[in-house]
């Protein structure tokens, strides 16, 4: 599940000043330095990393200390578009294009011209298509669908991508010219997991955030048990993850104090800290111990995924097209997992499944 990252509020960390980031781990203080140099130029950037590690975050920070930070910023989720829209969405289109183009109408392209254009999961971009993307990187001009008329570009282009690029490109997922045309910067984003002196800054931050969300008098303070249990979590979901899980302390706690228990981190999803989740070995825990603890986590994590896709359909007044834009997934996917939830005998509303 994707949705739509964005800068914390709060203090910056005094080791990366003015930039609206919290960062105090030296693999993301490296990665800043890195981001902010490229920034300088309009070298194309490549950011790579798992899904929820903030690399829209990070593209809008390289708008942001650029020469281009006064021009647009201009993001696009290349996998949350049908591949039929996506083009005369990038391109945009003349009147009379295609049936139903009553007027000319500029693409994404267009829009960030004299800033930055975000193309957000570029691989999951039809093959068709990243041809046509390689010849506009190549040629710094469009077409709009129906016309004829070349426009010259004058931008920066920044992709994302969760995939591993080579393994893409020997699967066939990933044309290998446009592969070297984007990775002329590529950039990796760290996990939550290898930037561990990050984790209780960006959660006390995420509380300010909620706490001005919810109007609630002072951001909740996290106690000592609380702060080892974030500090020992795996993090799988990255910053993502961690977002929810403060948003749900934020609720659960008393008097202001986020104690261990409001966090909902089940110990069985608790890896060494320092260090990756690391499979369970056999015989680790008590019979069935291991099988409830898995039903308890994927319980959680199944009555996390129905509170988003509700809140989803709500923010979008009930249209699934809009509710899966939203969730980063496709409206087929997301009729799936409606159909999967009243199956399991959870009703919506009736309004929440409609178009």
């Amino acid at each position: 599940m994707s949705v739509t990252p964005r800068a914390l509020p709060g203090e910056p960390a005094a080791s990366a000043p003015a930039t609206g980031l919290i960062a105090q781990s030296a693999s993301m203080l490296q990665t800043l330095e890195m981001a902010r140099r490229a920034a300088q130029t309009d070298v194309g950037i490549m950011l790579l990393g798992e899904s929820g590690v903030g690399k829209e975050v990070l593209a809008r920070y390289v708008h942001r200390v650029s020469p281009r930070a006064q021009g647009p910023f201009v993001a696009i989720n290349c996998a949350a578009i049908p591949d039929s829209l996506l083009e005369a969405t990038l391109f945009g289109f003349d009147r009379g294009a295609f049936t139903g183009a009553s007027q000319s109408a500029p693409g994404k392209f267009e829009q960030a011209q004299g800033g930055t254009l975000l193309l957000d999961e570029v691989t999951e971009m039809a093959a068709a298509l990243q041809a046509k993307l390689l010849r506009v990187l190549q040629e710094r001009e469009i077409e709009r669908l129906g016309g004829r008329r070349r426009i010259p570009l004058d931008l920066r282009v920044v992709a994302t991508s969760n995939r591993d690029l080579q393994q893409a490109v020997a699967q066939g997922v990933l044309r290998e010219d446009l592969y070297y045309r984007l990775s002329v910067f590529p950039l990796r984003v760290p996990p939550l997991r290898e930037r561990r002196e990050d984790i209780v800054p960006l959660a006390e931050a995420l509380l300010r955030r909620f706490a001005e969300q919810y109007a609630l008098a002072a951001a909740p303070r996290l106690d000592s048990a609380a702060r080892e249990r974030l500090l020992d979590h795996g993090w799988p979901g990255n910053v993502r993850e961690l977002e929810n899980v403060m948003q749900r302390a934020a609720i659960l706690c008393n008097d202001g104090r986020i104690a261990a228990a409001d966090l909902l981190l089940h110990p069985a999803a608790q890896p060494s800290r320092g260090a990756a989740p690391q499979p369970q070995p056999t015989g680790a825990l008590a019979p069935g111990a291991e099988a409830a603890a898995g039903r308890a986590l994927g319980a959680e994590l199944a009555d996390s995924e129905r509170r988003m896709i509700v809140d989803a359909l709500r923010q979008s007044a009930g249209s699934r097209k809009l509710a899966a834009q939203r969730l980063g997934i496709s409206p087929r996917t997301l009729r799936h997992k409606l159909q999967r939830l009243r199956e399991a005998g959870i009703e919506l509303g009736e309004d929440d499944g409609d178009d």
